[in-house]
């Protein structure tokens, strides 16, 4: 009887997980064509239609991780449209979701599995990362089965846990270089974990080859990590940056609650007390667990330890990494630090689940009363950032610019880009045969303006100056101080401006 009952509460914990999945996939494919590619998912197919061979070779001369890119690339025999090529993040984002309810499951009970996968599926920053053409999401999904199959490897120590294990952690590798941050979790974790059970020397052993072949197998996708052009993009992170303080860590918190899409200081600090509530609660069970006098004698306190040392560690190491190197060399940037996601998601889950059962039977009207009141405020307050990404456009709109210029360009004119790196994106939309000239960010002299454009603009009748990606103006305020330049119209779209200006020199100068 005991056992039929355990068997129909698997079966329907199987259920709400399902209904999961669907919900989660029902709010990452809402939308998903809406908005134009950006210039870093312009950038990501760009990448992905070069050969397997081109991947690899530049994967060991820059800051270029081939994993994504690779995966992209056969994704794209399928098909090349907005919604297509980010269906693939979509997949990825809910098959997250069946994982961190596995790993949730593993480090305490289905109970938190349901409630860490409910409230990744709800996550504003984890939906707006499931809809986008990069590689992050993938980077957060790895990282959960590498842990999945790291809890199973050091637990059981069976040979194909262990290769499951060096292969999810390989790929986590050539997926995106901060994976490297994940590495000094695991093996504090490990270590933490061998040395309290006095494991035997053959553990040790397995665990130490482990490593070894993730490195092996890293080789590829962190050799860039190396390069020259590695150097000058850490220096560019760090200019735009800065260190970061307090108030980035209060706000890595409230972008991993509510995304990034709401703002106000009432919402900001609201969120912050809700969620940091859950993690309060949770802490504070933990604690009050340790000091309990049989608690260091009953196996399942003593498995919720273990599950929230791990998590603690998976969420705080990272991060404090992160951090700590940010304050020599500041590369702080929430793209980059939000596959450590995840186990918050599980330490507010924990909390939630620790408050539906305080106290067991004594206080179990109240921890009911407590722990529902938090997971409703938790999904009321997720409501309004999701809206918001629907409602408002967040994306640089690339194909209204360019259907714009396409629809009003003659043969007689010229397109100036500004940044010159921006031609990835137009030219993803554009179809047209006007020439294009790039003009770099960093190109403010008026001298060397003229000597890149002077020779140009006589050649011409009218010229389009497209902007995004720079505050440089200088082209713009050069063109204005022309005798025979006429600036006749300026459009702005999300992240993008295209001024239009007509010349008109004398004949005599034009010969």
């Amino acid at each position: 009887m005991i056992r039929l009952r355990s068997v129909a509460q698997e079966q329907k914990g199987h259920l709400v997980l399902l209904l999961m999945l669907t919900l989660a996939a029902a709010l990452r494919l809402y939308g998903l064509a809406t908005e134009s590619f950006w210039f870093d998912e312009a950038y990501s197919v760009w990448v992905a239609r070069h050969s397997v061979g081109w991947h690899i070779a530049l994967s060991t001369q820059r800051i270029f991780p081939p994993l994504y890119y690779l995966c992209l690339h056969f994704w794209l025999k399928l098909g090349s449209s907005e919604f297509w090529v980010r269906a693939l993040s979509v997949l990825i984002g809910v098959v997250s979701i069946a994982a961190i309810y596995v790993l949730g499951k593993q480090l305490f009970d289905k109970w938190v599995g349901l409630l860490s996968a409910f409230l990744l599926t709800i996550s504003p920053l984890h939906i707006w990362y499931s809809q986008e053409a990069r590689m992050y999401i993938l980077v957060a999904a790895l990282s959960l089965y590498s842990a999945i199959f790291m809890l199973l490897a050091l637990r059981e120590g069976k040979f194909w846990q262990w290769l499951a294990y060096v292969l999810t952690t390989a790929l986590l590798m050539n997926a995106h270089y901060f994976a490297v941050f994940l590495v000094p979790f695991q093996n504090v974790y490990a270590l933490y974990r061998l040395l309290r059970e006095r494991a035997q020397r053959g553990i040790w052993m397995q665990w130490v080859f482990s490593q070894l072949m993730v490195g092996l197998l890293s080789v590829i996708g962190l050799a860039g990590i190396f390069s020259t052009e590695s150097g000058y993009w850490w220096g560019l992170l760090d200019t735009w940056h800065g260190a970061p303080g307090l108030a980035d860590l209060l706000g890595l918190m409230f972008s991993f609650s509510l995304g990034t899409t709401v703002r106000g200081r009432l919402v900001y600090w609201g969120g912050l007390l809700i969620f940091g509530s859950c993690i309060l609660g949770n802490l504070l069970t933990f604690v009050r667990g340790r000091s309990s006098p049989s608690a260091h004698r009953d196996p399942r306190v003593s498995s919720e330890r273990d599950g929230l040392v791990f998590v603690l560690l998976y969420l705080l190491i990272p991060v404090g990494t992160v951090f700590a190197l940010s304050q020599v060399r500041s590369f702080w940037v929430l793209r980059y630090i939000f596959p450590f996601l995840p186990p918050y998601c599980i330490l507010v889950g924990r909390g939630i689940a620790r408050m539906l059962r305080l106290g067991e039977r004594r206080f179990r009207s109240v921890g009911l009363a407590l722990g529902s009141l938090m997971l409703a405020a938790v999904s009321l307050i997720s409501f309004w950032p999701i809206v918001n990404m629907y409602r408002y456009e967040q994306k640089e709109n690339w194909r209204a610019a360019v259907q714009y210029i396409s629809a009003e360009e003659r043969f007689s004119d010229i397109i100036f880009l500004v940044d010159e790196d921006i031609w990835l994106p137009f030219e993803h939309y554009y179809r047209g045969s006007v020439r294009r000239v790039g003009v770099s960010r960093v190109l403010t002299d008026p001298a060397l303006l003229a000597a890149r454009v002077g020779m140009i603009l006589p050649s011409y009748e009218r010229i389009w100056l497209v902007l995004s990606h720079t505050d440089n103006l200088a082209l713009k305020d050069q063109l204005r101080t022309l005798r025979y330049a006429r600036l006749v119209s300026e459009e702005t779209f999300t992240g993008i401006e295209v001024d239009l200006f007509a010349i008109q020199y004398p004949i005599a100068e034009r010969d």
